[in-house]
């Protein structure tokens, strides 16, 4: 199990990850190219495409079951 943050720093560092991924997310289902969502929130590329990857298998799921 992770350490919890100790400082208010870490949590902040924590929170702005999270809004990065959030971020990416919003962009990756509106259509936006995964390089230009690398670009736009300068993070890398893998970064993009393993929450876009996730997403896409959520999409696919959700329109296969009707």
């Amino acid at each position: 199990m992770k350490k919890l943050s100790s400082s208010p720093e870490q949590a902040l560092v924590a929170q702005t990850e999270l809004l990065r991924d959030m971020f990416i997310a919003d962009l990756a289902i509106a259509g936006v190219p995964q390089l230009q969502i690398a670009k736009v929130v300068r993070v890398n590329l893998n970064r993009v495409n393993r929450i876009a990857k996730c997403l896409k298998k959520r999409t696919q799921d959700s329109n296969g079951e009707n």
